[in-house]
């Protein structure tokens, strides 16, 4: 078997000599210290938090008891919630109805105290919302000129307007018929 060197001759004669260890006693003290130390208080804290754990399942525990013993009251409370919502839907429809009914009642007896002299209305009108319809005849456009301003000045009325004035007759007679309209404005001062 042949051999064959070839690293350098200066390499040759440098073999690494065995690295020698000298350590004391005194140098690993403190470093053993310190990872013993921080195991400790790696450790005192696992304690505490399993100590915090078991106590905080306890408290979930006695919650939840609690929330089992008070069910059927919170249930009551809810259904008396509902029930009071109800209730309340109800007496606001009452008061809606009873407000309207009052509201009607004053409009017939402002539109009364607004009709002049040789006036007669065949036909009143209100739609769903404030919209007021009036038709009736008279002798004169100057009437139908009177009950429009009577209808403005009413705190109960705005807004009119003339739609039709057109000559017509009743029983022989001529007279002007008309047809105009308003908003009632809501009163709610007055029950």
């Amino acid at each position: 078997m042949i051999r064959v060197n070839l690293l350098p001759r200066e390499d040759k004669g440098n073999k690494s000599a065995p690295v020698q260890l000298n350590f004391k006693v005194g140098d690993m003290v403190l470093p053993a210290a310190v990872v013993g130390l921080a195991a400790l208080v790696i450790a005192g804290t696992a304690v505490s938090q399993q100590s915090k754990i078991g106590q905080l399942g306890s408290s979930i525990q006695q919650v939840d008891a609690e929330s089992r013993a008070l069910a059927p009251q919170i249930a009551r409370v809810n259904q008396l919630a509902k029930e009071r919502a109800e209730l309340d839907l109800r007496m606001g429809i009452i008061n809606r109805l009873e407000k309207g009914r009052t509201q009607s009642v004053r409009l017939m007896d402002e539109l009364a105290k607004c009709v002049p002299d040789h006036l007669w209305l065949t036909g009143a009108t209100q739609d769903a919302g404030q919209t007021l319809s009036l038709e009736g005849v008279t002798y004169s456009n100057l009437v139908v000129s009177d009950f429009m301003s009577r209808l403005e000045r009413s705190p109960m009325f705005a807004n009119v307007n003339l739609d039709v004035a057109e000559k017509g007759a009743v029983t022989d007679k001529d007279v002007v018929k008309f047809r105009l309209t308003c908003t009632v404005t809501p009163d709610d001062t007055a029950n």
